[in-house]
């Protein structure tokens, strides 16, 4: 059998893997002789580097996946709240092992992992005193410490990697190209309990359906586990939203509080009415306040506020539909979060056209959901609702729109896009249309 040392020379391929190579001619291989590399003095551009890195953006998630299912980056919180400054290898795994007498820890791959995570800036390391590698969290890194039995717990970020990063959602990014090419395709991976959900799918049925055989929602509902952390990233999303959204109200000329003083407010499909009670909490002289959501949704608000010792909510409860005017209050104001997001531009047409028959004249409809960027806004540039956008595209939802597409709906509903107020929050903008 033939070997990659060949001669004396050792052939490596840039793919990653110790096949044999004896055979194959091709110019991408690297021949190294006598220590010296063989190949043309050109050095690659920051295109190229860029290409490599995007490609690779998958290698550390992974590894951060790793890192935090084995539970090394609460040990090395841990030690950080403690007297420890930065810890080897082989104590993290002492830890772990202190932590969970039955836990294994494959220590070469813990070691590449951590190394991999300090590229990313989630780790840092060091050479301690005894001249091993050493390693210690990041502020980012802190942000992803799980602190297990504190129930609703928003201060960890740990579980946007342990949901985005969990197999049934990953797998079903591998169901993307051909979703994009309209192919029709057959689940991979089959997670429906009968025979009869295992069926071929035509184009357009969702990523996370082909790859799972079931729909994310029912996935969801049959999987506590993954809902629990699909869930602890909403909450965290939340927590952040309310009080940016309150923010950037009371520095805009439109929404702050003397310019809503004495204001009907109905916030449609308002939940447990979160929102709302912020929103009249901290602007006292808003007029009056409604949370209109489903019936289901309101009789449970409204047991879950009378059985609350505090923090009663201050608007009126109101079961409606928001495709039926006739249920709406009539209001000058009407704020919607996280909503429209979930609904086609058919449908959003006939919501805004409800809105607009329950709005008084020069009213204002505040759409509270990420507003995707337009043109030279879009280039080049890291935008977390655009990627937001695409994993709703993946499980079947139906996504974000941009600054253009909310002007072009409201017109033909009878409104004008007055301005986009951006917020603190990434999960979250301000767009406010006007009445006419």
């Amino acid at each position: 059998m033939s070997h990659p040392w060949r001669n004396g020379t050792q052939v490596l391929s840039i793919a990653g893997d110790n096949s044999d190579y004896s055979d194959c001619n091709d110019s991408t291989d690297v021949l190294l002789t006598n220590n010296i590399i063989e190949h043309p003095q050109v050095s690659q551009s920051q295109a190229e580097l860029d290409v490599i890195k995007l490609a690779q953006s998958h290698f550390t998630s992974q590894a951060l996946l790793a890192a935090i299912r084995v539970g090394a980056l609460d040990v090395l919180a841990a030690s950080h709240d403690g007297d420890m400054a930065s810890m080897s290898v082989d104590e993290i795994i002492a830890k772990i092992q202190t932590r969970d007498s039955a836990a294994v820890v494959n220590r070469d791959a813990l070691f590449r992992c951590l190394r991999l995570l300090c590229t990313s800036g989630v780790i840092k390391e060091t050479i301690n005193c005894a001249y091993e590698t050493a390693y210690s969290l990041t502020q980012m890194g802190r942000l992803l410490h799980q602190r297990p039995g504190r129930k609703g717990d928003t201060s960890s970020m740990a579980s946007f990697v342990l949901h985005w990063s969990e197999i049934p959602l990953w797998n079903a990014w591998s169901e993307l190209p051909d979703y994009v090419a309209g192919k029709c395709s057959s689940p991979v991976n089959h997670m429906a309990d009968d025979d009869a959900s295992r069926k071929s799918f035509d184009g357009d049925v969702p990523p996370f359906d082909r790859a799972n055989g079931i729909s994310a929602s029912d996935y969801y509902k049959k999987n506590q586990a993954s809902c629990t952390h699909r869930n602890a990233v909403a909450r965290y999303a939340s927590s952040k939203e309310i009080t940016s959204i309150l923010s950037a109200m009371q520095s805009s000329s439109a929404l702050n509080e003397s310019k809503i003083a004495e204001k009907t407010v109905v916030d449609v499909g308002g939940g447990y009415g979160c929102l709302i009670h912020a929103i009249k909490t901290s602007m006292p002289t808003v007029g009056r306040c409604y949370c209109l959501d489903l019936p289901g949704v309101i009789d449970d608000a409204i047991l879950i506020n009378d059985s609350s010792n505090d923090h009663k909510i201050t608007a009126t409860f109101v079961q409606g539909n928001m495709f039926d005017p006739s249920t709406i209050p009539p209001c000058d104001i009407i704020i919607t979060k996280h909503v429209l997001c979930d609904f086609s531009d058919e449908d959003v047409l006939r919501a805004l056209r409800a809105f607009h028959e329950s709005l008084s004249h020069g009213g204002k409809l505040v759409i509270m959901d990420a507003v995707l960027p337009n043109g030279s806004d879009l280039n080049s540039k890291w935008n977390a609702a655009i990627s937001f956008d695409v994993l709703l595209m993946l499980t079947g939802r139906r996504g974000e729109r941009s600054r253009l597409e909310w002007s072009n709906l409201g017109q033909r509903a009878g409104f004008v896009l007055e301005d986009v107020l951006p917020t603190s929050s990434v999960t979250v903008d301000l767009a406010i249309l006007s009445r006419i």
